[in-house]
This record gives structure tokens, C-alpha cells and sequence, in this order.
């Protein structure tokens, strides 16, 4: 490649790396933590730090084995850089995304141009699920980025000789940082993957022929084993035990915190997760259909994609608990496949017709319609004081409408620059106005704010009846402090105790009665808050109890 020519395509990729970071981060640390994943990883982060123990994760001074450690350090860092808060929790997943739209870009260019690298780098950044997962505090993003990485490392080794060391001990690297983010998973679907893709092209030797199993294997342990032993030894192989029991094989077999589904779930959540860019996957499945004969032989870059999308997401679909992110790490094989057919249509090698064009279009504008009718009709009746949120519908219609006025000219390029624009619409529509509304419905941050603004630096306790979020405790404690899940309103006496004669529990609204009668003349009892939460659909108060000796202590 001419050195100019290099130039310009390293700075477009900078440009869509920088554009990614920004839309991703577009108002991303304003919201408060969405519970149940998000605030139980940052609790955990926050009983880290007291502890000064970032190896062990805990939540509730409980192990919590749920994700290995990479996550925790990454919001680790975040939080270093710009607090405890959103902000610094998110940040990580964010610059996640970003990366993950570079690589995609700079990794692609010699498999499939430059033109579809930075086009499957910009579809990647802009669909719908992208602005769910690269803002949440959790370790999906990781897993998303070093996954991507080992496959396209090992595939680029494969095709290239000349490559072939560097990019399969980057996808051992890759593979093994996967693993400190989500556990096995992140090396045996990728293996799995690499595996049916040799066995389909009859070279299942060249694995451990130009595999460099006798490098690969020690990079992975390196990576891997030392933080895996030291949690092990430190908890006494519980928390190890607790993770591939509980985490893994439990999850995969039965669903769990009914997170279940059909077997073909996951083919409407990728519809909606790749949206607006969904209704190019019919045609570019169908090139790939026409072409499957001679797929694995002439274009094993293709072959490889369709692999990787088909393997991760049937292995998922298998599993007894079912949840949309379990395939997002399928979802860049799509982008990739998707920007090549899209191109191969730019320059007319493969054009795609205008009625297909148009109906795709118009699957876009009708799914528009339904988001526009749902948000008026059925969010105001099932979440009240949401109201109307028919405005979410408005930039798909938008968009639509206008690449259909582009599709009727035969004019494509515009066409993709309208669903471009209708992505970031929807974006802006997400954060600057459901955003604000959804965050009154999460009443954790109201009632830790009015009892940091109470007690100071005082001692007290918090505890729950008959409701629980972790973001209660996230937002309501202090430091390491744990939260009393009541099982019976007589335990009270003993968590205000607890609480040096202070303590502070939230309820749903109509318990409150019940409460009342069961105190003693010894406690006395304020309401602070009462507000309608998002979860479980009821009213949700906060109430400050004390001992009339302190009381009387704080008077004097």
C-alpha cells in the first residue's frame, strides 16, 4: 500500500475510532446504575477497595463468583481516574467499544479492503445494541473485544504465512484475557470455532502443524493461571469451585433467575440488536447461500464468519439460560459479512436490487411505526409514570423515509448514511429524554442520597423488607457496609443496634402500617421518600428509625 494511501486510511480509522468513543460515551455516565448486574459489580469493586484486597470479589462481605477479576480491574481504573460514580464505573466499557471498532477497522483492511473494515467498524459502533453494552458496567465489552481479537489474530495467521506466528500468539493472548473476563467460555467457543472451521476446509492437521501449541499454550497459562490460583488459594478453592459450578455448569444446563427462552430466542434478539442494519442480513445471507459451494475454498474469509456467527450463537441456544448478551460476541462476524455485502453493492460486483432495497426499507419504517404505537399505548399503561415515549420511533421512521427517497434514485451510499444518522437520532432520543425519565424510576439513588446527606459521617444501618436491588446498597451504604435482608419485621431492634440506634430501611409504601405497629415505644420512625420504582412496579419508601435515646442524645 502507497505510504499516503496508508496514511489516509489510519486517519479515517482514527476518525471512526474517536466517533465511536464519543456516541458511546454520549451522556453514558449521567444515569445511575441499572440493577441487578451493574451495581452488584461495583458494590463488589467498592468492598475491594475497603479491603485493599483486588483479588477476591465479594458483595454483601459474601464471595461473589459470578465473573472472574479483569472487569473489577478495569472499573478499577476508571474509578481511579474519575470516581466512584458512573462515570468511573462505564468509562472502561466505553473505550471497550471504541477499541473494538479500531481493531475491527485496522484488522479487516487486509482480509477485505479498507472500505468494508471502516465500513464494519462504523456498523459496529452505531447499532442498537452497541449503545446497551459498551455503557454498562459489566464485563461483557471484554469478552466482545478479546474475542474478536483472537478470532480475526487466528484467521489473519491462517490465510497469511507470514503472519501466521504473530497472529496465533495473539489469539492465545486474546483467548486468555477473554478468560480472566468471563471464565472458559472465552477460550472454548473461540477454539470450538477455529476447530469446525479446519474440520470444514479438511485441515484440522495444520492446528497443531502451524499451530504453536508449544508457545500458545504457556502465553495462555501466563495470563490466566496466576490471578486463577491466587483467588484459589485465598478462598480455599471456594470461590473457584462456586464459579465453574454455579457460573458455568449450573447456567448452561438450567436456567437461572429465569433467564430462559425457546431454542430460537436469540434469532429475534438479533434482530433487534442489529438494528437499523438487521434488514441487510436477508440479502447477504442469501449471496452467502448462492456462493455455498465453493464458500471454503475461494473465500475462507467468509466461510470463517459464517462459522464464528452460526457456532457462538447455536451453542447459546443450546443452553438452558438465555440472555441477549450471551451473543453479542457473534455480532461482529455479522458486521463483517454484512459491510462486505453492502460494498460488494457500492462498486457493483454483487449489486443488491432495488426492490430489496425498498423492502428492507420498509421492514425498517414498520418497525418504526410499532416502536412509535408501543411507546404511546403500552409503556404509559404498563410503566405509568413513564407517559409517552412514542418519540423512540421517530428516527427510525425518519430515517427510513429518507433512504426510501434514496433507494427509489438507485442511490445506496446515501441510503446507509441515513440509517447512519438515524442510529446516532436514536441515540440522542435514548440519553437526553428516556434516560432522565427512567432514572426518577430508580429510587436507590434518591435514598442514598438523602441518608449520606443525614448521617455525615455517623454511624448507621441499612436493611430491606420484602423489597431488595443491589443498588441500594451500592448507593445507600458506606464503604463495606452490608445491607440486613429482613426476614421477619422482629428482627428490627437488633439492625438498629446494629446502627449504633440508627437505621435506615427501604420498603414498598403500603408496608409501612405494618411496620408501624410492630415497633416499640423504644423506636421512633420518619418516612424520608416515597417514589414509584421501575423494577417492581410499586412505591418504594425509605424510613429512618431510631432509639429514643439517641434521640434525645442528638437533641441534647
Amino acid at each position: 500500500m502507497p505510504e499516503q494511501r496508508r496514511g489516509t486510511f489510519l486517519f479515517q480509522s482514527l476518525i471512526l475510532f474517536l466517533f465511536a468513543f464519543w456516541l458511546l460515551a454520549f451522556h453514558t455516565g449521567d444515569a445511575s446504575l441499572w440493577d441487578i448486574d451493574e451495581p452488584n459489580n461495583a458494590q463488589a469493586l467498592k468492598e475491594m477497595m475497603v479491603h485493599h484486597n483486588l483479588v477476591v470479589p465479594t458483595f454483601d462481605e459474601a464471595l461473589r463468583p459470578d465473573k472472574p477479576i479483569l472487569n473489577y480491574w478495569l472499573m478499577w481504573t476508571g474509578v481511579r481516574l474519575l470516581g466512584m460514580n458512573s462515570w468511573g464505573l462505564r468509562i472502561g466499557s466505553v473505550a471497550m467499544g471504541a477499541l473494538l471498532v479500531l481493531y475491527l477497522a485496522l484488522a479487516l483492511r487486509r482480509l477485505y479492503g479498507e472500505q468494508t473494515a471502516l465500513l464494519a467498524g462504523l456498523l459496529a459502533a452505531t447499532s442498537l445494541h452497541s449503545q446497551i453494552i459498551f455503557r454498562a458496567a459489566v464485563p461483557d465489552p471484554l469478552l466482545i473485544l478479546f474475542v474478536a481479537i483472537a478470532l480475526i489474530s487466528y484467521l489473519r495467521g491462517y490465510l497469511y504465512p507470514e503472519e501466521g506466528r504473530r497472529g496465533v500468539l495473539i489469539a492465545y493472548g486474546a483467548m486468555g484475557l477473554a478468560t480472566l473476563a468471563k471464565g472458559p467460555i472465552g477460550f472454548l467457543l473461540p477454539g470450538l470455532i477455529i476447530v469446525i472451521f479446519l474440520l470444514l476446509r479438511r485441515d484440522l492437521t495444520s492446528l497443531w502443524r502451524r499451530g504453536q501449541l508449544v508457545l500458545g499454550i504457556p502465553l495462555f497459562l501466563v495470563i490466566t493461571l496466576p490471578w486463577y490460583l491466587a483467588v484459589g488459594m485465598e478462598t480455599h478453592w471456594a470461590w473457584d469451585q462456586l464459579f465453574f459450578d454455579q457460573q458455568n455448569v449450573d447456567r448452561y444446563t438450567a436456567a437461572m433467575q429465569g433467564h430462559r427462552g425457546p431454542i430460537y430466542y436469540y434469532l429475534f434478539t438479533i434482530a433487534l440488536a442489529l438494528l437499523p442494519w438487521t434488514i441487510f442480513l436477508p440479502q447477504t445471507l442469501a449471496e452467502l447461500w448462492q456462493r455455498r459451494a465453493a464458500l471454503l475454498q475461494k473465500a475462507p474469509a467468509d466461510a470463517f464468519m459464517l462459522v464464528w456467527a452460526i457456532a457462538w450463537v447455536a451453542f447459546f441456544s443450546l443452553g438452558a439460560t438465555k440472555l441477549p448478551n450471551y451473543v453479542w460476541e457473534a455480532y461482529p462476524a455479522l458486521f463483517v459479512l454484512i459491510a462486505a455485502r453492502l460494498y460488494a453493492a457500492l462498486n457493483e460486483t454483487q449489486p443488491i436490487s432495488r426492490r430489496g432495497v425498498i423492502l428492507s426499507l420498509a421492514a425498517l419504517l414498520l418497525i418504526g411505526v410499532a416502536l412509535a404505537v408501543l411507546g404511546a399505548w403500552l409503556v404509559p399503561e404498563q410503566i405509568p409514570p413513564l407517559g409517552d415515549v412514542a418519540y423512540l420511533g421517530a428516527p427510525y421512521i425518519a430515517a427510513a423515509l429518507l433512504a426510501l427517497l434514496f433507494a427509489w434514485r438507485g442511490l445506496l451510499l446515501p441510503v446507509i448514511s441515513s440509517l447512519g444518522a438515524g442510529a446516532v437520532a436514536l441515540t440522542a432520543c435514548l440519553m437526553l429524554l428516556a434516560m432522565p425519565a427512567l432514572n426518577t424510576l430508580k429510587p436507590s439513588v434518591t435514598m442514598g442520597r438523602m441518608i449520606r446527606a443525614s448521617e455525615g459521617t455517623q454511624p448507621y444501618a441499612i436493611a430491606t423488607w420484602r423489597w431488595f436491588e443491589p443498588s441500594f446498597l451500592f448507593y445507600g451504604g458506606r464503604g463495606a457496609m452490608r445491607v440486613h435482608q429482613m426476614k421477619n419485621l422482629q428482627e428490627l431492634p437488633r439492625v438498629v443496634a446494629d446502627g449504633q440506634g440508627t437505621a435506615y430501611l427501604a420498603l414498598p409504601a403500603h408496608d409501612i402500617p405494618a411496620v408501624r405497629a410492630q415497633l416499640s415505644k423504644a423506636l421512633r420512625v420518619r418516612e424520608l421518600y416515597s417514589g414509584y420504582e421501575l423494577y417492581s412496579r410499586k412505591h418504594i419508601a425509605l424510613l429512618r428509625i431510631q432509639t429514643s435515646s439517641h434521640l434525645e442524645n442528638n437533641a441534647s
